[in-house]
């Protein structure tokens, strides 16, 4: 948790301030996960911060949702062009996608428990986090 963190300060998705009146305050939660080998061996353990986004009111704290999906249907079309053109097709994948990202509101989120700031404190997201909409 203290990697996170430390990555969360230097990617600086947060400031510390002092805690606002009339604005809504989301809480957080660590999401856990264990990463298995083929042949089912833990080789890593994972904790990532996750904003409860549920508690976000629309208009205050975001304007609209998104999320990319994609149907089998078009993967399989994709993948059949590629194959009758002799391309080659490769996936990419953003680590820490979310922390790279701008926030284009003001979200206000609860200190973790145990890494409270002195005082009535709270952190402004200067970034989003998993769970913010």
């Amino acid at each position: 948790m203290l990697k996170e963190l430390a990555v969360m300060k230097e990617k600086e998705v947060f400031r510390i301030v002092p805690r606002p009146v009339g604005k809504n305050v989301v809480k957080s939660k660590w999401v856990y996960a264990n990463k298995y080998n083929d042949k089912g061996h833990i080789v890593a353990r994972k904790a990532r911060l996750v904003a409860k986004g549920f508690m976000q009111i629309l208009g205050e704290d975001y304007d609209e949702t998104y999320t990319s999906v994609t149907r089998l249907e078009s993967i399989r079309l994709v993948c059949a062009i590629a194959t009758s053109l002799g391309l080659r097709l490769w996936q990419v994948d953003f680590v820490s996608a979310f922390l790279n990202s701008k926030n284009t509101f003001e979200i206000y989120m609860e200190q973790l428990p145990g890494f409270d700031k002195g005082g009535d404190k709270v952190w402004l997201l200067l970034k989003t986090l998993y769970g913010t909409m």
